[in-house]
Parts: C-alpha cells; structure tokens; sequence
C-alpha cells in the first residue's frame, strides 16, 4: 500500500487492475481492508483504488478540530488530483457513502456513476433524538473502550447472526484499526451531515444497494434515497447485514459489475 500527499496529510490507498476508475469509500469503522472482495473481484476490469480515509488505516489523522464532510470530501478530491484520476465510478459504503453524496455536490463532473451501499442522508436529516442518541452512544464507546474492546462488541451488529467464524474476525480485526481521534472526527462530522437536498440533483447513474437484514442503517434508507435520486436502482442483498460487500461479496460484485459495465 503506497501514499499521497494530500494538504499535507499523507493519504494511502490500495490500488489494482486496469481500465475505468473505481473508487471505494469504506465506512465509518472500515478502511482499504473492507474492500479486499471488490479489490480483487472487480480489478479484472477496472482500476479499482480504495482510500484509507484521514483519521483511518495508514493515513494521517486530520488536523485540528471540527472537521465536516465538506472537509472529507475536499480531501478527496485532492486525492483524486494527486493520482490523476479525472473522473470514476465511486462507491460509498454506509459512511463513504454519505461522503460520496457530499462529493457529488461540490464536484458532479467527476462522477461516471454512484453506488451507495447501505448508507442514507446523514444524521441532521434524521429527528434529532435519533441522531444525538447515535452520535453519544459512539463517543461514549470511544471513551469508555479500546478500540479492541469496541470491534468485539461491534462486529455482531453488523453482520449476520450465522456468519462464518472468520469472517467475523476479519472484520473485528479491521474495526479494531481505528484511530480514535479519527474516528471522533468521523462520527461528529456524520451527525451533522444532510445530503437530502443533494439526492435530486443526481443525475449519473446510480445503484443503491442494502442488505435485507441491516441493522444499522435499515432497507427503508436505501428505499428513501431510491424515492429522492431520478432514474436511480435499487437492489435489496438477501441474506446480509450491514457489510454485503463482505459477507455476500459474490452477488454484492455481481450486482455492481452489471452496473458498472451499463454505466460505462
């Protein structure tokens, strides 16, 4: 895994294949090793890229306080200039995929198409006793517990009750990675974001995806975005929680190849 530099912030990032850009934005508790099943299953036609977000995997933590996604998504871009990626396909994972919606609204011209798997408008769009309960109940795991601590009591959640044993480690292992100031500054900056008046604007094709059995982020936010987002498809993942990308990769990439072969 290699790095840019990015407004004095070193960002890395993994990198396979040929053709098209396809880039991966992991979610708030993820990082470039969520996307391992895309990273090898769609870089046989694409050049496929996922980003270590500031404050995640091998980047540098952000500087300073109160970051918003706008400031996320400026980072993006900037990462997107240093490797010369003009346009691509983005996919956005739970919090990558509100960041996608922010991106979308500063920079729409960079977008070939849209995928937003198991994510919604952010948490000021939601009633605000959700939201703040939300946003307390993960600052308060960051202050009470290790980042060990919190993967262990956090991996259930977000997949399966029957899931493999390794794929449960797996993803325990990638949830216990994270920075803790990053993660703060991930979670404040979801509670404030509302991407609602962008999801109308979209006008590049757009996949929606959601697990059936989502238990952070319910289908009914995939369907809402479905409703708001023009000419957009919905596909519902059966048999999946919150990471289809993991623990269904096979028709998770089968369902995004199809699509991004349309869109291309």
């Amino acid at each position: 895994m290699v790095a840019v530099d990015v407004g004095g912030l070193a960002i890395h990032y993994d990198q396979r294949g040929a053709g098209q850009d396809v880039v991966l934005l992991h979610g708030i508790g993820g990082n470039t090793r969520l996307w391992r099943y895309q990273l090898e299953g769609l870089s046989d036609g694409f050049r496929v890229t996922a980003w270590d977000a500031p404050g995640y995997g091998g980047s540098d933590d952000p500087e300073g306080d109160g970051w918003t996604m706008a400031d996320y998504a400026e980072r993006l871009d900037g990462f997107l200039d240093e490797l010369g990626i003009a346009e691509a396909h983005i996919i956005g994972q739970s919090w990558g995929g509100v960041l996608a919606q922010e991106y979308y609204r500063r920079n729409p011209e960079r977008f070939r198409s849209l995928v937003l798997s198991d994510t919604y408008a952010g948490g000021e769009a939601q009633p605000a006793a959700e939201r703040d309960s939300a946003l307390q109940a993960r600052l308060n795991a960051l202050d009470a517990l290790t980042p060990e601590e919190m993967a262990r009591q956090r991996v259930h959640a977000l997949l399966m009750p029957d899931a493999p044993g390794a794929l449960v480690a797996e993803v325990e292992s990638v949830l216990a990675e994270i920075h803790s100031p990053g993660y703060r500054m991930a979670a404040i900056a979801l509670a404030n974001a509302n991407t609602l008046a962008v999801q109308p604007t979209i006008t590049v094709p757009t996949l929606i995806t959601a697990g059936d059995s989502d238990g952070i982020v319910p289908p009914e936010r995939a369907r809402e975005m479905h409703a708001n987002i023009p000419g957009s498809r919905l596909v519902v993942i059966e048999n999946a929680g919150h990471l289809p990308c993991v623990e269904r990769s096979e028709a998770y990439n089968s369902t995004v190849r199809e699509f991004l072969s349309a869109s291309a």
